[in-house]
């Protein structure tokens, strides 16, 4: 007989988590709880069903409703099995706890409800008074608890999902510097009805320059790497400027080969175009030779000119407008001149 009860409750429990699914994956909230109790009541035919977080009582349903209810304190048995972490069965349940003299309610079966890191809650279902809960209704719930606790576990993955998801958008905003960001899309939207192929290739050089950006490569990376997230940067920009940005990328072959930190040649072309642009063309050319042993890279504009009290920005902290690190500036009424020597080892 047993058996026949049991399978006669294994049978909507599948229906049960498909129900409880869609609440439970945000996380045991007050709705899910009460999602939770209710089709456990339902399906499973319990006297009352109660969901608890780790302090009271978030959802109940069931005989002893008329005073019972979200909100209550969780019977003492809650508290020690969300502690053992394991399905605690109560013989006397709120017998001992509850002040009214008419009651139904009975046994009851604890099952906890967990995340990664451990209960954060419990499912309760309570047999009427004088009726036990049998074994195969404990295993039922214990098993039923698991499987809920996959469903709570994940929000969790989703949390994490968008935590990344916030992380890259922070590191995003923190390495693109915000107008250059609507520029650029500004600039593909124009492009998309009148000529898509010319939007796709921009699509394409803003996501490679994004995730560069973002990536943070090796300790080392080849001139030649480098260049290509600089000329990922330039297809942005002359796409916006059209005609009034001219660019030459003049670097021999043995200089392409060279290793050198990330990050050293694009940020002063970034600072070319953005300083040095005006209501002129500006033009832009980029060297790259090896000489005595070492890498030479010239970044050389024609725009207006970088003021004094500017130059402490545009160079990496500490070099400002003087020589330093490898970076030498002028700067001046013909343009900017940027030359960065690393060895060429």
């Amino acid at each position: 007989m047993p058996r026949v009860r049991r399978l006669r409750r294994e049978a909507p429990t599948l229906e049960l988590l498909a129900a409880t699914l869609p609440e439970l994956r945000l996380g045991l909230s007050d709705s899910g709880a009460r999602t939770l109790a209710y089709e456990v009541f339902e399906k499973l035919g319990y006297g009352a069903v109660a969901v608890t977080d780790t302090n009271r009582v978030l959802a109940f349903v069931g005989a002893g409703a008329d005073h019972h209810a979200a909100g209550d304190a969780p019977i003492r048995p809650v508290f020690e099995a969300l502690a053992e972490n394991e399905t605690r069965v109560a013989p006397l349940a709120l017998r001992v706890a509850c002040g009214h003299r008419a009651c139904p309610l009975g046994a009851a079966a604890i099952v906890p409800l967990r995340l990664s890191d451990g209960p954060v809650g419990a499912l309760v279902a309570f047999a009427t008074d004088g009726a036990p809960l049998a074994d195969d209704d404990v295993d039922l719930l214990t098993s039923l608890g698991d499987q809920l606790s996959a469903q709570l576990q994940l929000s969790e993955l989703a949390g994490s999902a968008r935590a990344a998801a916030s992380a890259e958008l922070k590191a995003l905003q923190a390495e693109i510097e915000p107008h250059f960001l609507f520029n650029c899309l500004n600039t593909i939207a124009s492009f998309i009805r009148t000529d898509p192929d010319r939007a796709r290739e921009l699509i394409l050089a803003f996501a490679d320059y994004c995730r560069w950006t973002l990536a943070r490569p090796g300790e080392f990376i080849t001139l030649a790497e480098e260049l290509r997230h600089v000329q990922s940067y330039l297809a942005l920009e002359q796409a916006r400027f059209g005609s009034q940005l001219e660019v030459e990328v003049d670097a021999k072959p043995d200089a392409l080969e060279v290793r050198l930190p990330p990050f050293l040649v694009q940020p002063l072309v970034e600072n070319a175009v953005k300083h040095g642009k005006t209501d002129r063309p500006l033009r832009l050319v980029i060297r790259a030779r090896v000489r005595r042993g070492r890498l030479r890279v010239t970044v050389q504009d024609n725009g207006r000119g970088i003021a004094r009290e500017a130059l402490d920005r545009v160079l990496e902290p500490g070099v400002g407008d003087a020589d330093g690190a490898g970076v030498r500036l002028r700067s001046g009424g013909f343009g900017t001149v940027v030359r960065l020597d690393v060895p060429a080892e």
